[in-house]
């Protein structure tokens, strides 16, 4: 019996007859408030390529109607179908299939099938199919990017999370023209790993699928509002704005309001500064090295400034020059700027100077100053760069996302500066080499 075949039974025993009337079609209205077979995961599957009997038939066809009520876990059932008619539906298709998937197991389709159902069936409660899923889904995910993908939204949705959104994004990578149910589940696991612009992404992939897909909207504008972003008139504190991780033998440190990420040695010493008046700093301080005089230790910093008004990105590299070397190149006596060459550039284009000068540290042989300018033009989807999967936060955790800004709007422009005397020039420039080659710039 099908589920739609139930619910007309239901309303005969309590109308005392069959209703192709009013009480009918409005009860299937009501169905069509909530996601419809248009977004079915089982309709991924060609009935074609699956066993031809009538049992394994069936269960498809049965599910069809039925298994967007599944696609999540729901906490309090908010269907118009009762859960329990769902879940003795479901539960007799996954047996039979199991069944079926026994007698005939070179038969991939069917196969992929099971593992789908028995992930949906986990979802609504029915325990045993969880490790029929794994076992099912797991080992064909690099054959089959349906495999991978339901593979994924069951790890997403039971214990794995990150290792789930792992596969959405292998997903994504390899194969194109991808469903609107597949961005549907995406989206769903993306705002489960705190991905938020990967979430919005995918909402707004699968709106333009052929697929009239209904999404949810309550999830889909909570992603939306935890992107706001950065304003260059307001100012925060450098522990809202940069965050760091650890990676072995170094530190991470991304900041999405300044649209940059970097990865320094940990006997390097890193200050982050406040965001002011649209101004972001960073000052690394190297391992101190040997010089004539003493153990002394170069200086790296990066700055990021949203473009002023008129101000061109060669007038904005010639101020920040100029305050750079201490005002010493309005001397030409004392120093000038020679091009430099061989500087590995973050983006497509680069404007990079050396200055030696013997104006200021003397004791060490004068100084060697290096500078790097370059400017991003906002992504479509700032941030984009900088999401990792990240597992769900401890219930004891204090996590409030909708604080945190995201990258200023516009064209930014960015200056990043070796300043190191003669003796400990060539370990310092490793160090600052090491620092552009690692540096993630958030531009399209």
């Amino acid at each position: 019996m099908s589920i739609r075949r139930s619910i007309r039974e239901r309303i005969k025993d309590h109308t005392g007859k069959h209703s192709s009337n009013i009480a009918f079609s409005t009860l299937l209205a009501l169905i069509c408030v909530y996601p419809t077979s248009v977004s079915s995961q089982v309709r991924q599957i060609s009935a074609a390529k699956l066993p031809q009997n009538a049992a394994v038939q069936h269960a498809y066809t049965d599910l069809l109607e039925i298994d967007q009520y599944a696609r999540t876990y729901e906490a309090i059932w908010r269907y118009p179908v009762p859960k329990r008619d769902v879940v003795t539906h479901f539960t007799q298709a996954l047996h039979t299939l199991q069944k079926a998937q026994q007698q005939d197991p070179d038969n991939a389709e069917l196969r992929l099938l099971t593992g789908l159902v028995a992930h949906l069936s986990y979802n609504l409660g029915i325990d045993e199919a969880y490790d029929s899923a794994l076992e099912l889904l797991q080992p064909t995910t690099k054959e089959d990017f349906r495999t991978s993908w339901f593979y994924g939204i069951h790890q997403c949705q039971a214990v794995d999370p990150v290792v789930g959104m792992q596969q959405f994004l292998k997903v994504e990578a390899s194969t194109p023209n991808l469903p609107g149910a597949f961005w549907q589940d995406y989206a769903n696991c993306a705002t489960i790993t705190s991905m938020p612009i990967h979430a919005i992404r995918a909402y707004d992939n699968a709106k333009k699928t052929t697929e009239a897909l209904p999404l949810d909207e309550q999830t889909e504008q909570a992603a939306r509002k935890r992107s706001k972003p950065g304003d260059p008139a307001a100012s925060y504190p450098a522990k809202l704005v940069w965050s760091s991780d650890q990676v072995p033998g170094a530190t991470h440190y991304t900041s999405n309001v300044c649209g940059v990420s970097f990865t320094i040695r940990q006997n390097s010493h890193v200050t982050t500064g406040d965001v002011a008046k649209g101004t972001c700093t960073v000052s690394v301080d190297t391992e101190p090295y040997p010089s004539r005089y003493g153990p002394s230790s170069g200086s790296i910093l990066l700055l990021t400034q949203t473009a002023r008004p008129n101000e061109t990105f060669e007038a904005f590299s010639q101020r920040i020059l100029d305050a750079f070397s201490k005002g010493i190149l309005k001397d030409s006596r004392s120093a000038s700027p020679t091009v430099l060459t061989g500087v590995q550039c973050p983006v497509a284009n680069c404007l990079s100077y050396e200055i030696v000068t013997n104006k200021q540290y003397q004791a060490e042989g004068g100084a060697h100053l290096l500078a790097v300018f370059f400017q991003s033009d906002q992504p479509a989807y700032p941030g984009l760069k900088f999401e990792t999967p990240q597992p769900r936060p401890s219930p004891q955790a204090f996590f409030r996302p909708e604080d945190v800004p995201q990258r200023f709007t516009g064209t930014l422009y960015h200056f990043i500066a070796l300043d190191a005397n003669q003796d400990i020039y060539p370990r310092s420039r490793a160090d600052f080499d090491e620092f552009l080659k690692s540096l993630a710039v958030d531009s399209k």
